[in-house]
């Protein structure tokens, strides 16, 4: 198997369901892997309360509410996966999976919104360089 440099959580709680279902890894490793998740998202919890949105963005404030719903969603379903076993109840941890893409849906917009104002402010900066040295 290649290594990615960084999975995303929803691709490591399949993993880790898919292998515990499948019987690759016993319960123990299983509810390691969740623990290991949820020590990222308590970073990743921490980096968020820390963000604010700057004025001139006014949905931003919208953008962190759905991120900080979707990091409920994804702690709530690994919380649920570590009080079952897939290979037992593969039902519940099918409906525990789908509740955590919806979780992820929700961060994934507020990364694709910050890059995208990323990418305007770079734009803004070189236009306003280019009007500094036309100007100069």
């Amino acid at each position: 198997m290649t290594q990615m440099k960084q999975k995303s959580p929803l691709a490591l709680i399949k993993g880790v369901v898919s292998a515990r279902h499948s019987g690759e890894i016993e319960q123990t490793g299983y509810l390691d892997a969740l623990k290991v998740l949820d020590r990222h998202f308590e970073v990743y919890e921490q980096r968020l309360r820390v963000m604010s949105a700057p004025a001139s963005f006014p949905d931003g404030e919208v953008m962190l509410e759905a991120a900080e719903e979707g990091l409920t969603k994804l702690r709530a379903a690994v919380e649920g996966l570590k009080e079952m076993d897939p290979s037992q109840e593969p039902e519940e941890a099918k409906s525990l999976v789908s509740s955590a893409e919806e979780g992820y849906s929700l961060l994934l917009q507020l990364q694709d919104v910050t890059e995208e104002k990323r990418k305007e402010f770079e734009e803004a900066y070189e236009a306003l360089i280019e009007e500094g040295e036309e100007i100069g």
